[in-house]
């Protein structure tokens, strides 16, 4: 099996190294910042420039990359130092939901936040009496009008704490 790039791949990497080597963030660009407001500031950077969220439709502001782009987007943004991990959530679940299901005003409310790092999200899954098993949940939402209310509790919420949003799971 040959795992070297084709000449397209080859010149997509080196796009993408390109870039990265003229953007990536310098100690001057975080001095003074944690790392949510490193994270978000190297989103922006990334979206403002069309990189960011790559393998979203170009209709929601991605590129259309395929898999193997991200892959080598994944390998060469490798080589820095940049937090991703508080859009995992926001940008690979709840981006893609909405995508699926959501209405045209709502995406364009939501999509862009989520691909600029405006916005984070975390998910509201485990319960006490059960983790995160979600077959055990026992919190509750009922309608009431046009809108629901929610009984129940949730706890070890990853990212809670620097989250806008979050993504509750009930019954």
């Amino acid at each position: 099996m040959d795992f070297n790039d084709t000449p397209e791949e080859a010149e997509f990497r080196a796009e993408v190294a390109a870039w990265l080597a003229d953007n990536h963030l310098t100690p001057e660009d975080t001095a003074g910042l944690n790392r949510v407001a490193v994270a978000k500031l190297w989103q922006k950077r990334k979206y403002d420039a069309g990189w960011a969220c790559i393998g979203w439709d170009k209709q929601y502001g991605g590129r259309g990359a395929t898999p193997i782009q991200r892959v080598i987007w994944s390998q060469e943004e490798s080589q820095y130092d940049v937090p991703a991990s508080f859009f995992m959530i926001g940008q690979g679940m709840i981006a893609p939901t909405i995508m699926a299901w959501s209405t045209p005003e709502l995406c364009d409310r939501y999509l862009p936040k989520l691909a600029s790092g405006e916005e984070i999200w975390c998910q509201l899954f485990s319960e006490p009496a059960s983790g995160s098993d979600l077959a055990a949940l026992r919190t509750k939402a009922e309608p009431d009008g046009d809108e629901w209310v929610i009984n129940g509790q949730k706890i070890w919420t990853s990212g809670a704490h620097y989250s806008d949003y979050g993504m509750i799971v009930t019954r």
